[in-house]
């Protein structure tokens, strides 16, 4: 969700805080968050067997399968209700293509998430190739900005890569624990060095460079850009100060820079806001809503920003 906040306001920031900017942001977190929820419950409902094996918490084993299956059914309807007054029928559509996405993932015989490629594919086009789709479509449904093709263009690049960095990040840091779960993964296929090779040199680089072009094609100002130079240094500070991280390991690595999307989850929609207040002053009502909604999250970030500084200090 943090993604998709960042996303949407970084396509309102310069805009006045208007009921059709209300409007976009409200549905487009709702549709979002229902399509996450209906995803996640067909999984479950799909992976109890496999998750026993593992030793992973189940929620269709916990709470029982009527109470998911009900949770899938409600959240499914409300996903398609609320896309359909974000972006009107061509959302509508989107939507459909979005929860059909589950059911080829994790049901057989096709279960996707056992063929390699395609599994990578589907899950970075559902968790981040759909949400920065439907926040393209809501405001320009709600007349909140024009979307110019370098814009549009750089967004689902910039996703999918997104997207595909993620998946393969969760993947290979996981593949013991699916290799004991019976789970066979594009790791298990492919092996671990060639897709950090081509995680490190080929995706990473492109999510950078089609996420600058789309800040380029937005119109933020001072306060996101000066977020954005620090984030660049922090990230390399990391790196050059020899930090592990187990986002592709789960035994730990030296960290990879921008290899992670605490930049978005963390800072992104708190830089957004304050730099949108700067037309707005209203902005800034949704600062205290995201510290409290994701302090966990802000306050992990926190100490790492404090381990860095404190291995600076030593020097």
């Amino acid at each position: 969700m943090p993604l998709t906040v960042t996303f949407g306001l970084l396509l309102v920031d310069g805009r006045a805080l208007s009921w059709s900017v209300v409007a976009a942001l409200a549905l487009l977190v709702l549709s979002v968050c229902a399509a996450a929820n209906y995803g996640y419950a067909i999984n479950e409902l799909f992976d109890v067997d496999e998750d026993a094996r593992a030793g992973r918490v189940n929620a269709a084993a916990a709470i029982g399968v009527a109470r998911v299956r009900g949770s899938a059914f409600v959240s499914a309807v409300v996903a398609l209700l609320a896309a359909t007054a974000a972006g009107g029928l061509a959302a509508l559509a989107l939507t459909v293509l979005e929860l059909c996405q589950p059911l080829v993932y994790s049901v057989p015989p096709l279960r996707l998430k056992e063929r390699g490629w395609l599994a990578v594919a589907s899950d970075a086009l559902a968790a981040h190739v759909y949400p920065a789709a439907l926040a393209l479509l809501a405001v320009a449904h709600w007349h909140v900005r024009p979307v110019p093709l370098s814009l549009a263009v750089s967004a689902v690049v910039w996703s999918a890569a997104a997207g595909t960095r993620g998946i393969l990040s969760h993947l290979l840091s996981t593949a013991e624990r699916d290799r004991i779960a019976g789970l066979q993964t594009i790791v298990h296929v492919r092996g671990s060095p060639g897709l950090e090779r081509a995680l490190r040199l080929g995706l990473v680089p492109l999510e950078l460079a089609a996420f600058v072009v789309m800040l380029l094609s937005c119109d933020g100002a001072f306060a996101l850009w000066i977020l954005v130079a620090l984030w660049a240094v922090y990230e390399m500070a990391r790196g050059v100060r020899g930090f592990t991280s187990v986002v592709l390991r789960a035994e730990g690595r030296r960290y990879l820079p921008f290899s992670e999307e605490r930049f978005y989850k963390a800072w992104g929609p708190l830089a957004l806001a304050i730099d949108a207040a700067r037309v707005d002053p209203f902005y800034l009502a949704l600062v205290p809503v995201y510290a409290v909604l994701f302090r966990p999250l802000l306050v992990d970030e926190l100490w790492r920003v404090r381990a860095l500084i404190e291995s600076v200090r030593a020097r």
